[in-house]
């Protein structure tokens, strides 16, 4: 009887720790998750629009500065739509010509912090060129196609929904630095 119980215990915890989640470690983020704000994600928009209303009185030259809380924003945005995404919870880290993501990366029952970083530079055609510098997921593999996916995300703040009437924008520089992310180009 004594055995019996022990072997339906070792069980029942057994099933327990399986139907948790666990956290497995990887890199460490700046600080906890901030609360997502969807007004980022708006105020991001509005620059856009207004940078390209000032580009008839600049001879058609665009500057537009986005927040390391807009580029957050426009990524959790765009892993809301995807309830089975990889990686969830970004944070954002804009220093050094380099943005910096960290986030939570889920597979099964496992959650792994992790870490990108990614470099940007425009080409003779003014299209940004994303690369991934470096991922860091602990022990997960880095999965295919991330930086595709990544890149496509980031990519949508120059030439998405964020700057629909950018028809004619050209981008010519794109810098990092203390927070910010400044974009500037020119409409024809």
């Amino acid at each position: 009887m004594q055995t019996s119980k022990r072997w339906f215990l070792l069980a029942g915890l057994l099933l327990i720790s399986l139907a948790c989640t666990i956290n497995i470690g990887g890199p460490t983020p700046p600080a906890p998750p901030p609360t997502i704000d969807p007004a980022a994600l708006e105020q991001l928009k509005a620059n856009w629009a207004a940078a390209l209303a000032t580009a008839a009185v600049t001879n058609g030259k665009v500057t537009v500065t986005i927040t390391e809380a807009q580029v957050a924003a426009l990524l959790a945005s765009k892993l809301a739509k995807d309830p089975d995404a990889f990686f969830q919870q970004p944070q954002v880290v804009l220093q050094n010509n380099q943005i910096q993501i960290f986030g939570v990366a889920k597979q099964a029952n496992l959650v792994a912090n992790i870490q990108m970083t990614i470099t940007v530079k425009v080409d003779e055609e003014g299209t940004p060129q994303f690369q991934l510098v470096s991922a860091d997921f602990g022990p997960l593999p880095v999965p295919a196609g991330l930086l595709e996916g990544v890149s496509g995300m980031l990519n949508e703040a120059l030439t998405g929904k964020i700057a629909p009437s950018a028809t004619g924008f050209r981008l010519e520089s794109i810098t990092i630095a203390d927070g910010v992310m400044t974009i500037q180009g020119t409409v024809h």
